[in-house]
C-alpha cells in the first residue's frame, strides 16, 4: 500500500470524526437517556457512513489496493444519502399524523432509492460523469452529490413545517445543528484535493463540521425526550 497524499491523510483522519459522530450518539442514548428506535437507527446509519467515509480516503484516495475507487466512492455517498433517508423517517415519526406517514414514508424511501441508483450509475467506470454544480477550480457536486444535499434541505424543511410542535428549549440546538450543517456544505463542495493557503484542507473540515452538526443533532433530541420532564416546554408528538 502506497504512503496517502497529505490531503488524503488529512481526509482519512478527519473521516473518523464522522464515523464517532455516530457512536458517540449511541453511547449517550445508552448512558444519559433512551430515545425513540427510529432516531437510534439514524444514529447506526451515521456509523456506517462514517466507516465508508474512512475507508474511500484510506483505501482508495489514490491508488486503491481493496477494489476500485469508483466503489468506494459510491459507499461513501451513497451511504450519506442513507443517512439523509434515515432522518427524514424520524423527523416524520416525531410530528407526523399516521395518515400522512402512510404515503410520506414509502414515498421517501424510493427517492431515496432513486438517488442511491443514479449515483451508482454516476460512478461506474464505463460513466462519463457530469457535475450537476460546477464550481470551477474549487469543485462542485456530482449527481449523488447532489442529491444528498437536496434530501438534506428537505429535511430542514420538515423541521421548519413542524417548528411550532418543537420543544422551546430544544430550537437553538436544532439551528446550531444545521448552522453547522450549512457550513459543511460548503466546505464539502471543495475538490478533496483542494488545500487553501497555507494548510487548510477543505474537505477534511467537512468531515469535522458534519460530525459536530449530528452531535448537536443528538443533543436536540436529547433535550425533548430526556430532559422535558425538567422543562416548562410542551414535549413533542410521538
Amino acid at each position: 500500500m502506497e504512503d496517502l497524499p497529505n490531503y488524503g491523510l488529512a481526509n482519512t483522519v478527519t473521516g473518523f470524526a464522522t464515523l464517532f459522530s455516530g457512536i458517540l450518539p449511541l453511547v449517550l442514548t445508552r448512558l444519559m437517556g433512551s430515545q425513540p428506535s427510529r432516531w437510534v437507527f439514524a444514529y447506526w446509519m451515521i456509523v456506517v457512513t462514517g466507516v465508508f467515509t474512512v475507508t474511500l480516503h484510506g483505501f482508495g484516495e489514490t491508488n486503491p489496493v481493496w477494489g476500485e475507487r469508483w466503489f468506494w466512492g459510491f459507499l461513501d455517498t451513497g451511504s450519506n444519502i442513507v443517512v439523509a433517508w434515515a432522518v427524514a423517517l424520524a423527523i416524520l415519526g416525531d410530528f407526523a399524523s399516521a395518515a400522512t406517514r402512510r404515503w410520506a414514508i414509502p414515498l421517501l424511501s424510493l427517492l431515496m432509492l432513486v438517488g442511491v441508483g443514479w449515483h451508482y450509475y454516476d460512478r461506474m467506470p464505463e460513466t462519463v460523469r457530469i457535475m450537476v454544480i460546477p464550481l470551477g477550480d474549487w469543485g462542485g457536486f456530482y449527481p449523488g452529490e447532489t442529491w444528498l444535499i437536496a434530501f438534506s434541505w428537505f429535511n430542514v424543511g420538515l423541521f421548519v413545517r413542524y417548528w411550532r410542535s418543537i420543544a422551546a428549549p430544544a430550537k437553538p440546538l436544532l439551528l446550531w445543528s444545521y448552522g453547522l450543517l450549512f457550513v459543511g456544505m460548503l466546505l464539502a463542495s471543495a475538490s478533496n484535493r483542494y488545500i487553501a493557503y497555507p494548510f487548510i484542507s477543505v474537505h477534511a473540515l467537512w468531515h469535522l463540521v458534519s460530525a459536530y452538526s449530528f452531535i448537536f443533532l443528538w443533543a436536540f433530541n436529547h433535550q425533548r425526550f430526556c430532559m422535558q420532564g425538567k422543562t416548562d416546554a410542551n414535549p413533542p408528538m410521538a
